[in-house]
């Protein structure tokens, strides 16, 4: 599973503090991390060269990164469904004796979603294999109207937020709220999401399958302090450019929404309208975030994200000043490293 970057602060207290939290809350996730995670299916009918169903066709899914398979049988009807799948790519193989073997060696599994998978069989002994490159994404049974980002879009869409909250503003009827300020320390952190009319407050937030809605109005953000980058937790940067807490009554009560780094998301989901009681809460956007997991492979990655005035252009509207042009002063790096493998 992904491992949370941890910060580092001149003062030696917090840093001993902040890495033995880190140490606990790493621990405490890697526990109860295979308790909970947002599944998918697959489900089609197998048919013949000439439009009839095949009944009792073998169907096997298997997924390319970590090997686990999964089997089903075609009905009367010729359908087949095969539920619980953790999102991923699969392979998935249909043999029946008499047709040539059936390969779909990419089919992609999204989570809280079903892939529609209709396959052909020609007739023939079944050692021959006809292999389908192409990838369905067809979805004969959701309705919900919304797009579903893998971790390939994720990462390259520019985030001006830096948050995960500004991709869900890349569906019909959503946009993201004003910030609260203009100042050289806004402009990162979650954003308010309004989406097709309902309030900010009406979204459903879910992350590995787990509500995270805030428990103080429903919002993403509170919009107390627009701090760079800790926005929604009221935290202010202090003397000499550190970052000092300003502990509230957001933060106690649940008013933070978690914002992982885009590194670590496996899959983010946005459904804004025609979505069925299992998302019934709330009437506004429903975002469902999923964190990457471990593979077959071991595999991971060391990033950094630098922000500096010497790349800003000094804002139109700063009043002229003797002793001092350009943009505002900004100087953060952000370092990270994510790391996966067997579990």
């Amino acid at each position: 599973m992904p491992i949370p970057s941890i910060g580092i602060f001149t003062s030696a207290a917090k840093s001993l503090r902040t890495v033995f939290v880190a140490a606990v809350t790493l621990g405490l996730l890697t526990h109860f991390a295979s308790a909970q995670q947002t599944l998918g299916s697959i489900n089609g009918t197998v048919m013949d060269a000439s439009g009839a169903v095949v009944q009792g066709a073998q169907v096997k899914a298997r997924a390319v990164a970590t090997n686990l398979e999964v089997t089903a049988q075609s009905k009367s009807d010729g359908s087949f469904v095969m539920s619980d799948l953790p999102i991923g790519t699969y392979q998935v193989t249909f043999t029946k004796d008499g047709f040539q073997s059936g390969d779909y060696p990419q089919i992609l599994v999204q989570g809280s979603r079903t892939t529609t998978l209709n396959a052909k069989l020609k007739p023939g002994a079944v050692s021959s294999t006809v292999t389908v490159e192409g990838t369905p994404l067809l979805n004969e049974t959701d309705n919900a109207n919304g797009y579903t980002l893998g971790p390939q879009q994720i990462e390259v869409v520019p985030l001006g937020t830096g948050s995960f909250t500004q991709l869900a503003v890349l569906a019909p009827g959503v946009s993201a709220d004003f910030l609260s300020g203009s100042g050289s320390n806004e402009g990162l952190g979650n954003q308010g999401i309004v989406a097709n009319g309902q309030r900010d407050t009406s979204n459903q937030f879910t992350f590995n399958g787990v509500n995270a809605n805030n428990l103080f109005n429903g919002n993403s953000t509170s919009n107390i302090s627009d701090s760079r980058f800790t926005l929604n937790t009221g935290e202010i940067f202090g003397v000499g450019g550190q970052v000092q807490t300003n502990s509230s009554v957001f933060d106690t009560i649940g008013q933070a929404l978690p914002t992982p780094p885009v590194e670590t998301i496996q899959e983010v989901h946005v459904a804004t309208s025609m979505y069925d009681a299992s998302m019934g809460s709330a009437s506004g956007a429903h975002i469902e975030t999923t964190t990457k997991s471990g593979t077959n492979s071991l595999h991971g990655q060391l990033y950094e994200y630098d922000q500096n005035n010497a790349f800003d252009a000094a804002p139109t509207f700063l009043a002229p000043n003797p002793f001092f042009s350009g943009a505002p002063p900004l100087h953060r790096n952000v370092f990270g490293v994510t790391l996966g493998g067997p579990s």
